[in-house]
This record gives structure tokens, sequence and C-alpha cells, in this order.
């Protein structure tokens, strides 16, 4: 039971990290890093540090200006 859930939760990573690129292609990086989606842990965190260093974030937006 406990490979099934190992197993399970790799495949669940794939695809985690298939739209992670997906989201850091459309972002402006030039290439599809296919062979990262099979890295479990280490892409992830990667790709998700790239997203939100890119990710235009505003000083004021609880301001309601934006609302």
């Amino acid at each position: 039971m406990i490979i099934a859930i190992i197993v399970l939760a790799y495949v669940a990573n794939v695809f985690l990290n298939r739209w992670l690129n997906k989201i850091v292609y459309k972002r402006g990086y030039d290439e599809i890093a296919a062979w990262a989606w099979f890295l479990p842990i280490v892409c992830t965190i990667a790709m998700i540090i790239i997203i939100l260093e890119n990710s235009e974030i505003k000083d004021n937006w609880f301001t309601g200006k934006n609302w």
C-alpha cells in the first residue's frame, strides 16, 4: 500500500512539474525542460521560485484601487 501511495505521488508530481513548466515557458523562457518533469522535489521548488521571481506584485494591492 505504501508503494502505491509513493507511485501515485510521483505521478502527480510529474503532472505538477509539467504544468509549472508550461507556466514558466509562457512567462518568457525559451525552452521546455522535459527532463525536469521527472525530478521530484528539486525541479518543483526551482520552477515555483522562477514563477515567484517573475511575478508582478503590486506594492499597494490592498487599497481597493484595483478591485
